[in-house]
């Protein structure tokens, strides 16, 4: 299912005719797609994720698909915040696509993150919400990769906390419909941290910096697992790079 969903968006992409570089989860390597004839057009370049939740799809839970635009050819070197936009498809009882675009790509002094959901029998896009905001804070956790606080104590620590004070789980096992609840509830904390023993699983690529580009786009803030600083400003240096991060409410 996630190579017949890989090839799809290989189509559509290169039907779309604006794109010069493609890469993604289940194929790891820089794709030239760039049109045929117009190479020296305003073309962006991709990176993304198919199939998110794959493992989890059996159990008829929502999954979904994240992307991340990059202006020109290329993804190796980029960071996250070279990103013009990012989105995220959610699969579920509705399909919905959250956007987010940054002030430089859409003539603003302001970032925005809005929802659009798929109506009149999938044949409409329909803006379902105009913007989407994380509050400041929300009592709501969704801690993944938890077999990693056996030897990491911080992490350890920190779920803790998060019981201690009596936060709400609300976790799937698929990051599309953790990330999505925040955006729905309009705030909470998503965790995927790592250990020696449970390494990282998220690629920067693919997954984080698309998603990060959401959270903060909304109001929120995203961080590694060991160093102070935002998911967008690490560069990807490797298509197949992991990390450890914490997206979420600001407190």
């Amino acid at each position: 299912l996630d190579i017949d969903c890989d090839n799809a968006v290989f189509r559509s992409i290169r039907d779309a005719g604006v794109f010069a570089i493609a890469a993604s989860e289940e194929t790891p390597e820089e794709v030239d797609v760039s049109p045929k004839g117009d190479e020296d057009g305003p073309l962006y370049s991709l990176g993304f994720d198919p199939l998110d939740g794959s493992s989890i799809i059996d159990a008829n839970f929502s999954v979904g698909s994240i992307f991340g635009i990059w202006p020109g050819k290329g993804l190796l070197g980029r960071t996250g915040r070279e990103q013009v936009a990012s989105a995220v498809s959610v699969y579920g009882p509705r399909t919905t696509l959250i956007i987010a675009l940054p002030s430089k790509s859409r003539e603003s002094q302001s970032d925005i993150t809005f929802e659009v959901t798929l109506v009149k029998d999938r044949s409409h896009w329909e803006v379902s919400r105009q913007e989407v905001v994380l509050k400041p804070s929300k009592k709501v956790f969704a801690p993944g990769n938890l077999r990693a606080t056996n030897d990491n104590a911080k992490y350890d620590a920190l779920v803790k906390h998060w019981i201690s004070e009596r936060y709400t789980l609300r976790y799937s096992g698929g990051m599309v419909p953790d990330v999505y609840h925040m955006f729905a509830k309009s705030g909470g904390v998503f965790s995927n941290v790592s250990s020696e023993k449970a390494r990282a699983k998220l690629r920067l690529l693919y997954e984080v910096a698309a998603m990060g580009l959401l959270v903060e786009c909304a109001g929120g803030v995203t961080t590694h697992e060991f160093e102070d600083k935002s998911v967008l400003d690490f560069a990807v240096d490797d298509l197949d790079r992991r990390m450890g991060v914490c997206f979420g409410s600001k407190d």
